[in-house]
Formats: structure tokens, C-alpha cells, sequence
């Protein structure tokens, strides 16, 4: 309380003191009604002048105010400026980070495509032996018994001759696309290659060649197109080395799925070697490349008195569960082919 006292002494004291003596000097020079007048004018003028210096005051704190707020919206656009400038440099460098991943990965699609090509070709002289020397194979057998099955087994060796024909169309038209891939003009995935649904009509043809063949085969079971081409080229492959070199034996295929893998099995029993032992020829090198071209395993040798070739590769998807008669298999006779067609 005294503090505020003092305050307003040291506030109205030089006011009063000046009023007073504008009364006295107004009184000594003047009436009695001008001095009044004078003191009012004094008194106003001697309240307002504070007040305007206040005025003043708050006047130039509110434009130091406004000057400040307006320097921090001048700062928070600036501010909003670069944030956009910013974004639409890392949105334009997404854009071009985006395009790069776009063209690496159409690069590498090109690239594997071109690889993929450049094996298919590299195989196709392997494949050109498998196909060649089976149709030959075949037609020379075929050709031997026809003229002396034409006078005692006529219908026999009609059907020899139409299996000649016949092997040697498929064969001419297989070289065909072979060779249209080698030149260039068509792509290699557009080559039409056998697969697993033409092992039946191989199994035909060697039957007619007067091979005692049995066929097991799963149903359902999906190979990629490469895998089923290089199952039935191992499968033929075999079949023509057991036509040349046991000849008259029996021969299984059996196709059967284990692991998420077909195993296809070629066997036969070998008969006794006649004079010294054939040179090795490039069957089961071919044989073993054509599976390691499809991440598959290959072996070739005799097991217990019986010569056995052995292709594993990886399924797409796995077989049905198999019921009772899924596999069938056909007599020693060749009266079937394992599967219901």
C-alpha cells in the first residue's frame, strides 16, 4: 500500500505543483474566470500528455508487433516454399529412382530371356542326336522285319511301314522347328516340343519296333515346359540305347513323383556282352546335361544285373493323392501304355 502511495505522489505531485501555480500567476495577471480557464486548460493538458506519451508507447509496441508477426509469416512462407520445393525434388527423384528400377528390371527380364534362349540353343545339337538317332534306330529295326513279314505277316508289316512313315514325318518336322530356332526365326519358346503326354505314342512307336515295353505313369503331374521336354528326351534317349543294346529284353519306364520331384526310371536287364564292350558313346553325356539344364539329377548305371538311367526334376505343382487304379500298368506283352487314354 505505501508503495502505491508513493507511486502516485511521484505521479500528480508535478501536476499539482504546475497547476498551482498557473492558478496563482492567472489570479495575479488576470480575473478571477480566465484564471480558471487557465487552470482547466493546464489541468487537461497536464493529464493528456501522459496519456499521449502512453499512446505512443503502445503505438510503437503494436507496430512492433505487426513487424514481428508479419517477419514470421514472411519466415513460415518462406519456410512452406522450400518444404514444397523439397517435396517435389524428392518426388521427382522417387520418379526417376522408380523409372531406374523399372528399366534394371526390364534389363534383367531381357537378359534372362536372352539366357534362356542361348541354353535352349546350345541343347538343341544334343537334342538334334536324341531325335535322330531314335527315329533311325527305329526305322532300321522297322525296316529289317518288314520284307520278311510281308509275304507270312502282311498286316504286320503294313503297320511297320506306316510306323516307318510315320516316325519319319515327326522327325522331319521336329528338325524343322530346330532348325528355324538356329536360324533365327522363331524364338525358341515357341518351338513346339513333346512333353509328358507324348510318352504314350512313344511307347507306341518302340512297341512297333518290337520292344517288350511297360509304362507307369502318375496322372495329374505338371512339369514346366522345359522339364517335360527334357523327361521325354532322357526317356527316349534310353529306350533307343536299349533297342541297340538289348535288344529283346524287356524295358520299364516308371514315372513317379517323390518329394515335390519326377523321377522318371528307364531299366532293363543286361544281356550277356558278346565279344569286347561297345566304345562309350555321348548318350549319357547328353543325357546328364540335358537334366543339369533344368535343375535335375541324372544317373546311368547297372544296378543288380540291370541297366537303370534315373532323371529326377522338380514338379510345378504336386500330384492328387493317387487312388486305387490312378497307376496303371500295362502287360509285358504291350497291350497298354499305364495310362487310360
Amino acid at each position: 500500500m505505501p508503495e502505491k502511495v508513493g507511486m502516485m505522489v511521484a505521479r500528480w505531485l508535478p501536476v499539482a505543483v504546475a497547476l498551482l501555480l498557473t492558478l496563482v500567476l492567472s489570479i495575479a495577471r488576470s480575473g478571477w474566470w480566465q484564471g480558471v480557464l487557465i487552470v482547466a486548460l493546464g489541468t487537461a493538458v497536464a493529464w493528456l500528455a501522459p496519456r499521449a506519451a502512453e499512446g505512443r508507447h503502445a503505438a510503437r509496441e503494436f507496430r512492433q508487433v505487426t513487424t514481428d508477426l508479419r517477419r514470421q509469416q514472411l519466415a513460415a512462407e518462406q519456410r512452406r516454399r522450400e518444404a514444397e520445393e523439397a517435396r517435389a525434388l524428392a518426388e521427382a527423384a522417387q520418379e526417376r529412382a522408380e523409372a531406374g528400377r523399372e528399366r534394371a528390371e526390364a534389363d534383367r527380364a531381357e537378359a534372362d530371356a536372352a539366357r534362356e534362349a542361348a541354353d535352349e540353343r546350345a541343347l538343341i545339337g544334343p537334342e538334334m542326336h536324341d531325335l535322330v538317332s531314335n527315329a533311325i534306330g527305329v526305322m532300321v529295326v522297322l525296316a529289317e522285319g518288314g520284307p520278311a513279314a510281308v509275304e507270312s505277316r502282311p498286316q504286320a508289316a503294313e503297320r511297320a511301314f506306316d510306323t516307318i512313315a510315320g516316325t519319319g514325318r515327326r522327325t522331319l518336322a521336329e528338325l524343322g522347328g530346330m532348325l528355324s530356332v538356329l536360324r533365327h526365326d522363331i524364338d525358341p519358346g515357341q518351338r513346339a516340343v513333346p512333353g509328358l503326354a507324348d510318352l504314350p505314342e512313344l511307347v507306341r512307336i518302340m512297341r512297333a519296333a518290337g520292344m517288350a515295353l511297360t509304362l507307369v505313369a502318375p496322372e495329374d503331374v505338371r512339369l514346366g515346359r522345359r522339364e517335360g521336354l527334357a523327361v521325354y528326351r532322357v526317356v527316349q534317349e534310353a529306350l533307343t540305347n536299349a533297342l541297340n543294346h538289348a535288344p529283346g529284353q524287356p524295358v520299364e519306364v516308371r514315372l513317379e513323383v517323390v518329394d515335390a520331384r519326377l523321377v522318371a526310371t528307364v531299366s532293363n536287364p543286361v544281356p550277356p556282352r558278346r565279344g569286347p564292350e561297345p566304345p562309350a558313346g555321348h548318350g549319357v553325356r547328353s543325357m546328364r546335361e540335358r537334366a543339369e539344364s533344368v535343375r535335375g539329377e541324372l544317373s546311368a548305371a547297372e544296378d543288380e544285373g540291370r541297366w537303370q538311367v534315373r532323371l529326377a526334376v522338380p514338379v510345378e505343382k504336386p500330384p492328387k493323392p493317387a487312388s486305387s487304379g490312378k497307376n496303371r500298368r500295362s502287360d509285358k506283352g504291350g497291350k497298354g501304355t499305364g495310362r487310360k487314354r
